[in-house]
């Protein structure tokens, strides 16, 4: 099966499918194509896949840019989609080390879609993040799948910014015993701008772990949702699994959406979810403007504060030292 025909009858998305539910489906222009591309050493996923934003980069005929890293190798490196459409396949071998910053095509046309296929060996440590500029691309898709084998670490962090609508959605399978993987998500938008995110994690060994933690400074008409789903096997003893999510709405018509589901078929887990919505603390504006802080300068002091402290707990790495650039 091809890519175009799985989308043809999956459909457009629709805001009663589960994907969708927090994103402007609207907005998504109806999409040509022009010829099915040669896509047949990916059937198998594409047969099973239901995420038209998985699929759109397949279906424009993105050819695969695969990259292996050694096993034991030590690797940085910047990926970037020369297109609108890209796919990207890494193979990350044994105890390797990888750092992966992804960068935009700084191209403005009306919607870009990228696919990732990366896939992580055994004692692997893989940190993937992008922090941008903001950019004015109208409509900006970017699917992740994951897949990790036994004592693996993905760090996935993340700063959104823009004027557009971007929706990062993340399907992580945690094959191995002792696979763990983090996410840290950061959306500073403003004017009508959305951020959208929708993940699935797979919990599919014993003793694997899973950390979602995910801050939003919204203001203007902006708006944010984070729908993420954690599923835990049966035989899966001792998964750990954490979501917290914390919002700080900075305009009156800013509004965020969160959907946790845990979907869980084994009694010994522990698995949390929390999630806050508030404005900036009046007390601590307080203080810093009674001290003589002008009003905006303790506004931005505040803001930076809380989104420093999303990426206080990386290890010193390019990422963490990226991400903190950023304030």
């Amino acid at each position: 099966m091809d890519a175009i025909t799985r989308i043809q009858q999956l459909g457009m998305p629709r805001r009663n499918n589960e994907l969708w539910t927090f994103f402007p489906v609207a907005k998504i222009p109806a999409q040509e194509y022009a010829c099915a591309c040669d896509d047949s050493e990916f059937s198998d996923l594409i047969e099973k896949e239901t995420d038209f934003a998985a699929l759109l980069p397949i279906a424009k005929g993105a050819k695969p840019m695969v990259q292996n890293i050694a096993d034991g190798a030590s690797e940085m490196a910047m990926l970037k989609c020369n297109n609108d459409f890209g796919h990207t396949v890494l193979n990350i071998g044994k105890g390797a080390k990888a750092s992966l910053e992804i960068l935009d095509n700084k191209v403005v046309h009306e919607i870009a879609a990228e696919r990732f296929d990366i896939n992580v060996d055994e004692g692997t440590d893989v940190e993937i993040f992008f922090a941008n500029p903001a950019n004015d691309v109208p409509l900006r898709f970017r699917h992740f799948r994951i897949t990790q084998a036994a004592n693996s670490t993905v760090r996935f962090s993340s700063i959104e910014r823009g004027n557009g609508i971007t929706r990062v959605s993340i399907d992580c399978f945690l094959k191995g015993e002792g696979a763990n993987f983090e996410i840290r998500t950061l959306n500073k938008l403003n004017g009508t701008s959305g951020s959208h995110h929708r993940l699935h994690i797979y919990h599919e060994a014993p003793r694997t772990t899973s950390t979602q933690f995910s801050r939003n400074l919204l203001d203007g008409k902006s708006n944010a949702s984070y729908d993420g789903s954690v599923i835990v096997e049966e035989n899966c003893t001792g998964v750990n699994s954490s979501q917290l999510v914390n919002t700080i709405l900075l305009g009156e018509e800013s509004s965020v959406s969160v959907k946790p589901i845990l979907k869980i078929y084994h009694d010994d887990v522990e698995c949390t979810h929390g999630n806050t919505c508030g404005e900036l603390d009046a007390e601590q504006m307080f203080y810093l403007v009674s001290r003589g802080i002008p009003k905006e300068t303790a506004k931005s002091m505040l803001m930076a504060s809380f989104a420093k402290e999303l990426f206080q707990a990386l290890p010193d790495t390019p990422a963490k030292k990226r991400l903190l650039q950023q304030f």
